[in-house]
C-alpha cells in the first residue's frame, strides 16, 4: 500500500505535456519504489500554414516585380507613336538611353530644356497670330477695293478669246495694290465673255478673301 501511494504521488508530479515516459526503480533499506522518468523531447518544427488547393497544400511563392524606371523627355522630332516635336512625353529610361537620345529624337526634360520649349512654343503662337492678322488685313483690303479689271480680246460674237486665268487675276491685283497673291490659291470661275465675276482667294487656313473681277474688252 505505501508503494502504490508513492507511485500516485510521482505520477501526479509528472507534467501532462510529456509525450514519453521511461520506468525506473529506487531501492532503499525499507522498500522498493517504481516510477516513470520523462524521456527527452525532440524539437518538432511547425509547418507554416499554407492555402490548400483541391484538398492538397500548395506552396505560394511571391516575387517582387521590378518596376521599369521612367524618364520625362521632350521630343525634338515627330514620332508617330509618341507625338509631335516639342511634346513632353514619358518613356522608359532604357528606351530613351538606347534609342531616342542616340538618334537625336528627344532630350531629357531638364528645367533649361522645358524653358526653351516654352519659349519656342510662345514664338510659334505669336508667328501664327501675326500670319492670321496679316491675312485678315489683306482680305479687308481686297473687299474694300472691291473690283479689279482684267482686259481680254473679244470676238465679234462678244466672246473672249481664251479664258481668264488665276495668273491674270493675280497680276491685276498686284498692279492695283502692290500685293502679290498666290495664283494657286485663287479660285476663278469659268469666264467666257465680258462682265463682272466673283473671285475668292485663300489667304490663310482660316481666312478667305473675296473680291470681283471686271472683265473688259481690251
Amino acid at each position: 500500500a505505501p508503494q502504490k501511494d508513492t507511485n500516485r504521488r510521482l505520477h501526479a508530479n509528472v507534467p501532462r505535456n510529456l509525450i514519453r515516459m521511461s520506468s525506473f526503480t529506487v531501492s532503499t533499506g525499507f522498500a522498493t519504489y517504481t516510477g516513470f522518468r520523462a524521456a527527452p523531447q525532440k524539437a518538432v518544427a511547425k509547418a507554416a500554414a499554407v492555402p490548400r488547393v483541391g484538398g492538397r497544400a500548395s506552396l505560394v511563392v511571391q516575387a517582387n516585380k521590378r518596376v521599369a524606371k521612367k524618364a520625362s523627355v521632350v521630343l525634338t522630332q515627330a514620332d508617330p507613336n509618341l507625338g509631335a516635336a516639342g511634346d513632353l512625353v514619358e518613356v522608359s529610361l532604357g528606351f530613351f538611353r538606347n534609342h531616342l537620345e542616340p538618334m537625336g529624337k528627344a532630350k531629357k526634360a531638364t528645367a533649361e530644356i522645358l524653358a526653351e520649349v516654352e519659349a519656342q512654343a510662345a514664338s510659334e503662337v505669336a508667328a501664327k497670330a501675326a500670319e492670321s492678322a496679316g491675312a485678315k488685313a489683306i482680305a479687308t483690303a481686297l473687299k474694300t477695293i472691291g473690283k479689279f479689271v482684267v482686259k481680254k480680246t473679244v470676238g465679234e460674237d462678244g466672246k473672249i478669246f481664251g479664258s481668264v486665268t488665276a495668273a491674270e487675276v493675280a497680276d491685276a491685283v498686284e498692279q492695283q495694290t502692290g500685293k502679290a497673291l498666290d495664283k494657286k490659291a485663287i479660285d476663278v470661275p469659268e469666264i467666257s465673255e465680258v462682265g463682272v465675276y466673283d473671285v475668292t482667294v485663300k489667304l490663310h487656313p482660316e481666312v478667305v478673301g473675296e473680291f470681283k473681277v471686271d472683265v473688259q474688252k481690251a
